[in-house]
Formats: C-alpha cells, sequence, structure tokens
C-alpha cells in the first residue's frame, strides 16, 4: 500500500466492485498532480469511511471551498492512511502517507516530499488531533512560512480526553497545546466546541461552521428491503454510525429491551461498520436481553444502500457520549426523519425546531422517547421529521459552508476578518463563550 516510505509506482488496478479504490491506487493515479495551484491542502488521519466521519466530511469541504473559491486549483488532500484503505473520494487530488511516527523522524527524503506538497499550498487544514498527521503537517507548515487552520472534530470533547487520559495529558502537555496555539484559526463544529478549545487553553479566533449534507433524490427503501426483506412492514428505528460504545450502543440495547414489547411492529436497525471489537459484546448484550427478533446488524452501508435505510426507517436514533457534529444525524433529518440524539451530539437545534428530541445519555430518558415517537404513530413522526429537513436545507449546505471557510482561509492570508463568523462572544480570541444551549 501506498502508507509507506517509499515512492509510489503507478498502477492500473482496477477499482473494486463497489467504486472504491485502495489508497494506493487513489495515492498514484494522483500523486503526479498533487501540490499544484495556491488552493489549502487538507490533511487527514485517514479517507476509509469505516475509520468515521471525517473520511466523507473532509473530502466535501475540500470541493466546497474548491467551488467558491475562484482562484483555487482542484482540491488536495493528504491522507495518512494504514496499509489497505480503500476508498471512493472522486474529485479531489489525494495522496497517502504513513502514519508511523518512527518512519516520519528517519526518512528524511519522506518528509522533504511532504514538505514540497505543503510549500505548493496557499495554507494547511488539519483536521483531528493526537495523530501523527497533526503533529507532521504543523511542522510542515512552519517550515513554509504557511498559516494553518485546525480543526478538532470533537477531540477535545471531555469524554474524548478521558479516552487514554493520562497519555494525552502529557502529549498535550508537550506537543499538542503548541500545536493549537500556533494555528492562524481553529474551526469549531458548534458553539460547545469552541468552548472546548478554551478549556484546552487556545486564545485564538475560532470560526464556528458546521459540517454539510448533500441530499439525494428519487432515493426510496427498495434496495434495503430487499436486502434484507425479513424488515418489510416493521417500524424501523435506526442507527447509523461505527458499532462502538462511544455511541452509546450500549444505552440504546437497554432501553430498547424496556419498549419493544409494547410495540412488536417496531424493529431497531444497528448499521455500521465495528470499531474496536465491540459488536460481539453488543450481540451478547441483545441476545442477553431476549431482543433476537427485535434487533438487526446490516454490517458498513455506504452509498445508495445507506440512503435507502434512511428512506426506509421511520426514525434515527444516536445516544452518543461523545460528537464533533454528526453526519448521520444531519443526512436523517434532510431525509425527513425524526431523531432522537444527545446533549452530547451538540444539536440543540433538533428540539428548538422541534425536528425530534434531545436527551441526556441515560437509559431512562432514550426509553421515554422511543415510547413517545413510537406511541405518535407513522404519520406524525413525517410531520416531525418534515421539520429536520427544512432545517437542513436551511443551515447545513455544503455551499454556504463552502463560502464560509473561503473567508476564514482568505482571513489566514492575511484579508479581513469575515463578518458574522468572529464577531459573536463565542468566536471572540478573548472571550470564554456563552453556556451550552439544552432544548428541550
Amino acid at each position: 500500500m501506498l502508507a509507506t516510505t517509499e515512492r509510489p509506482e503507478m498502477t492500473s488496478k482496477p477499482p473494486l466492485p463497489d467504486g472504491r479504490e485502495t489508497v494506493r491506487d487513489v495515492g498514484c493515479r494522483v500523486a503526479a498532480d498533487a501540490g499544484r495551484g495556491a488552493g489549502w491542502l487538507h490533511v487527514v488521519s485517514h479517507v476509509d469511511p469505516r475509520y468515521g466521519g471525517l473520511s466523507a466530511v473532509v473530502p466535501e469541504l475540500a470541493v466546497a471551498v474548491a467551488s467558491a473559491r475562484a482562484d483555487a486549483s482542484r482540491p488536495g488532500i493528504a491522507a495518512f492512511c494504514a496499509p489497505g484503505e480503500q476508498s471512493a473520494l472522486t474529485g479531489v487530488d489525494v495522496t497517502a502517507w504513513p502514519t508511523s511516527r518512527v518512519a516520519w523522524l528517519r526518512d528524511r527524503d519522506l518528509r522533504r516530499r511532504f514538505d514540497e506538497l505543503v510549500r505548493g499550498s496557499a495554507g494547511v487544514h488539519i483536521h483531528g488531533l493526537w495523530e501523527t498527521s497533526t503533529a507532521v503537517a504543523v511542522r510542515a507548515a512552519h517550515r513554509a512560512g504557511l498559516p494553518y487552520v485546525l480543526s478538532a472534530h470533537g477531540m477535545l470533547e471531555p469524554w474524548a480526553l478521558r479516552n487514554k487520559r493520562l497519555k494525552k495529558q502529557i502529549y498535550a502537555a508537550l506537543i499538542e497545546r503548541g500545536n493549537v496555539a500556533r494555528a492562524r484559526c481553529l474551526h469549531a463544529l458548534t458553539e460547545a466546541e469552541a468552548e472546548d478549545y478554551r478549556r484546552f487553553g487556545a486564545k485564538q479566533p475560532v470560526a464556528v461552521i458546521p459540517n454539510g449534507v448533500h441530499l439525494p433524490v428519487g432515493i426510496g427503501p427498495e434496495l434495503f428491503l430487499g436486502r434484507f426483506p425479513s424488515l418489510q412492514g416493521k417500524r424501523i428505528v435506526l442507527f447509523l454510525g461505527r458499532i462502538h460504545f462511544k455511541k452509546g450502543i450500549d444505552l440504546l440495547v437497554d432501553a430498547w429491551a424496556d419498549v419493544w414489547r409494547q410495540h412488536p411492529d417496531a424493529h431497531l436497525v444497528l448499521a455500521g461498520p465495528d470499531f474496536e471489537n465491540t459488536r460481539q459484546a453488543i450481540e451478547a448484550r441483545v441476545a442477553g436481553r431476549g431482543l433476537g427478533s427485535a434487533v438487526s446488524f446490516t454490517g458498513m452501508l455506504t452509498g445508495q444502500a445507506k440512503w435507502s435505510a434512511l428512506a426506509a426507517a421511520e426514525a434515527f436514533v444516536l445516544p452518543s457520549y461523545s460528537e464533533g457534529l454528526s453526519v448521520s444525524t444531519l443526512e436523517a433529518m434532510g431525509m425527513g426523519l425524526p431523531v432522537i440524539v444527545t446533549t452530547h451530539c451538540h444539536l440543540p437545534e433538533v428540539a428548538k425546531a422541534n425536528a425530534g428530541w434531545e436527551i441526556p445519555s441515560e437509559v431512562p430518558a432514550l426509553t421515554s422517547v422511543l415510547r413517545l415517537l413510537l406511541g405518535n404513530g407513522p404519520a406524525r413522526n413525517r410531520e416531525i421529521g418534515a421539520n429536520g429537513r427544512r432545517l437542513v436545507e436551511d443551515r447545513f449546505g455544503w455551499a454556504a459552508i463552502g463560502r464560509q471557510m473561503t473567508d476564514v482561509y482568505r482571513f489566514c492570508e492575511g484579508g479581513p476578518a469575515p463578518s458574522g463568523l468572529f464577531g459573536s462572544r463565542i468566536c471572540s480570541s478573548t472571550g470564554a463563550g456563552a453556556a451550552r444551549g439544552r432544548a428541550r
């Protein structure tokens, strides 16, 4: 795979049957064009969808910015990849780089080639913290004398900081706080994340710009129900994301055990890739509560199959303990589904727009809203879902987000501060920010 310290060779290996290509193939195909023009380079740790939302969000952002910047070249992504990663990225120039810190310390030619890529850019947008990619990109931007924007993508959430807490405390003191402090601007997905930056000690401007979503046209449930015919006629409550305890799936299974017997036509679908061997534990939990006939695991759904699952569902649920800004939730609302999210998802708009329910990460609260949802009936839930679709159409389109981020890049290049991005107290260079809102 390309994630080595050696220069890649050209390859004509065909794409996989579902349209994906190995990252080696993607990198080799575009490596000759990488770094051209004056666009911003995006740096991310992975591009394979099984690693989570960044693999989908970062390419969309890169394309949206390129569309908004008339002077920009084809968007570029430097992906720090594990061997064998697969991606269906189109419309972007992708180069793949190793994740090994040892490789970056030892290989001078590797650092030189990455520096060349960075110097061909107007600036660097670094996505994520605690990664080899962050440290390498920060150093390269400094050597090139270029500004960089840093996006935490939920990695400064209190739950995230408690995970591997001691290691992160040491690494933050030695490296990561300096990386954050030297960014020309910080990007937060929500106002809550802007506060996370302040608690981490950051003083510079924070631009609050959400993730976006593209909505398909003419997608129906037929593809999904054709794959899973036993779900025909069921009232599907859909979880769509990585199968990981961070997502609150343990809470969801326990709550489902309390409600499904009163609604035998309801069915919980857990759709997503296994992460850190969590699925086995969740399957045992399902079996232990006698839910084998009421819960289905579909594995990872992508492309048309994912959208078809959303079209087949009556509602969406994400009882997460920690999120940046969930793209799956935005997609579900865009498809007209009522959503159940926790306060850790940082979408108070859900409750404010009457597009669903925002609850604490607790089984009793989740049980209560699941009973309310299933007691509503499909017609009432469609009314609630329509509110969510209007919200997504109004606030989370990629074209508007691309324009906002373009203004941030121009500010970092020496232009004026964008109106509306830095004016509020939460986004100022000194303010501590307002308290997190909680809609009911």
